[in-house]
């Protein structure tokens, strides 16, 4: 199950938080949900990086590549670093930049209006 410590960090870029409306103790449904997926902290930090990934990608190329593509390329091209890189506790930005060897430099809302103009 997910640690409380990895949901808030993987959340402070959701566009609920930026906008105000998951703070202050308002019900958010990823808050409320994600802690009884079965979901652990390894599985949520991976897939936010195929996320992250699939933005980075797709801004490259100038087209979305799609969550497939995004996830085979991913385990692919970083699997093993992934799996070298990761430990118990890692806050994502320490792991984003080990895994891509570069600081993560977008958040949640560069991601939607990337989205919204193509």
């Amino acid at each position: 199950m997910i640690h409380k410590e990895i949901l808030e960090d993987l959340l402070k870029d959701a566009s609920c938080m930026n906008d105000g409306s998951c703070n202050g103790g308002n019900w958010c449904i990823l808050r409320e949900l994600i802690p009884y997926i079965q979901i652990d902290d390894r599985m949520a930090e991976q897939m936010i990086l195929i996320y992250d990934y699939k933005f980075m990608e797709s801004k490259r190329l100038g087209f979305d590549i799609g969550k497939e593509r995004a996830f085979m390329e991913f385990i692919q091209k970083y699997g093993k670093k992934f799996a070298e890189s990761y430990s118990d506790g890692k806050k994502n930005g320490e792991l984003f930049e080990a895994v891509f060897g570069v600081k993560k430099e977008h958040n949640e809302e560069d991601i939607r209006r990337h989205i919204a103009n193509n």
